[in-house]
């Protein structure tokens, strides 16, 4: 039993602290863009840009991936007994969603402070090089790892999930059914080229997913009534 409450408030903690990481992703971008709202275009930001958006990308692969991942797991053990076979396959779906993530940040993280670098510093000749490469590993990690993949992971994780928490943490499980919603919305808006769709669905998953992780890591630290099992 202690084991469990130490894995329980530590996992708590690691979660909530997931949100912060997260929000630095979006203040970082707004600082290195200077107000660029296109990422397509941050190829252009020059070199103090694209040194910050390293950080930025490392802040997005620590909040939006890293840090959830013993969440993924305590939510397994929770939720176990509750459908022993379904949860399975969530999990499943959870820590594949956090691989494909973490694998698209650290890309941008390491690619782009090089390629804005470059850009920065090319003659006119070389600059259209960079600027496409640029967008291609952008539209790479934006349109096929996270737009196709990690968002088709995360939802089916979050329905799947929510659905079962549903009986333990009813309001809880209702939101993070409804944030599994809105990034399979996104998914589907990019597959079928929704673009309204798809950008709401961004939206909503890029901002209310860290808010879902720090309620997520309130109630585990509060929970002491949740029973863990094993795998």
């Amino acid at each position: 039993m202690e084991q469990q409450n130490s894995f329980r408030k530590t996992v708590g903690w690691l979660t909530i602290i997931s949100a912060p990481f997260a929000f630095a992703n979006f203040a970082l971008t707004g600082i290195a863009g200077g107000g660029e709202q296109d990422l397509y275009n941050f190829f252009k930001v020059g070199e103090n840009g694209g040194n910050i958006m390293k950080w930025s990308w490392l802040a997005d692969m620590m909040g939006y991936y890293l840090l959830l991942v013993p969440a993924i797991f305590l939510l397994h053990y929770w939720l176990k007994n509750k459908n022993p076979y379904w949860i399975s396959i969530f999990t499943f779906c959870g820590l594949a969603y956090i691989l494909a993530g973490s694998i698209g940040a650290a890309m941008l993280a390491k690619t782009w402070p090089t390629l804005i670098s470059g850009y920065a510093n090319a003659d006119e000749g070389a600059k259209e090089m960079y600027r496409i490469v640029f967008n291609n590993i952008t539209e790479m990690v934006y349109g096929g790892i996270w737009g196709y993949l990690e968002f088709l992971l995360a939802g089916i994780w979050w329905i799947g999930v929510g659905f079962i928490m549903k009986s333990e943490r009813k309001l809880l499980g209702i939101a993070t059914m409804t944030l599994g919603f809105f990034t399979l919305a996104a998914t589907l808006g990019d597959v079928f080229e929704l673009k309204f769709i798809a950008l709401i669905g961004l939206i909503v998953t890029l901002l209310f997913a860290p808010i879902w992780a720090a309620w997520l890591g309130m109630t585990i630290l509060r929970g002491k009534n949740i029973q863990l099992t094993n795998l």
